[in-house]
């Protein structure tokens, strides 16, 4: 005799424990392509800072408050992605009045958080966490 579940109740798979890849990443086994595509999302809402400038903050800020409480997986890839876009935002804002000297370390730091953006993106397709160099974590 099977026992129906509640459609609410279906939605809610429960996950095994993280393990590690061969490349040492942690690795988040059976999760909903749901969640896999709004981490993806979170990663790449990073080239929203071409159009919107100083605003850049806000696009990562609104994928993560929207899934934070429905999946830890969606939590640590939103925060993490909202940590660069803060840290972006001051570093620039500090950065663009050295002249050279700090024009340079800006544009560095752009194609270092471009890079790895697109690797954190990946990482989120595979069901791994990541972890983003050169970042502040201002939310934890």
């Amino acid at each position: 005799m099977s026992i129906a579940m509640p459609a609410a109740e279906e939605s809610h798979v429960r996950l095994e424990p993280p393990t590690l890849t061969r490349r040492g990443r942690v690795c988040q086994q059976g999760l909903a392509d749901t969640e896999r595509n709004f981490a993806i999302a979170s990663h790449l809402s990073l080239l929203a800072a071409v159009i919107l400038g100083p605003l850049v903050i806000a696009l990562p800020l609104i994928i993560w408050l929207a899934r934070k409480d429905q999946s830890d997986f969606n939590n640590d890839h939103g925060r993490e992605v909202t940590n660069v876009a803060i840290t972006g935002l001051l570093a620039s804002f500090f950065l663009v009045w050295i002249p050279i000297l700090g024009w340079s370390a800006l544009a560095i730091w752009c194609v270092v958080i471009f890079i790895n953006m697109i690797r954190g993106a990946v990482a989120a397709g595979n069901g791994e966490y990541f972890r983003y160099p050169m970042t502040i974590r201002f939310l934890s």
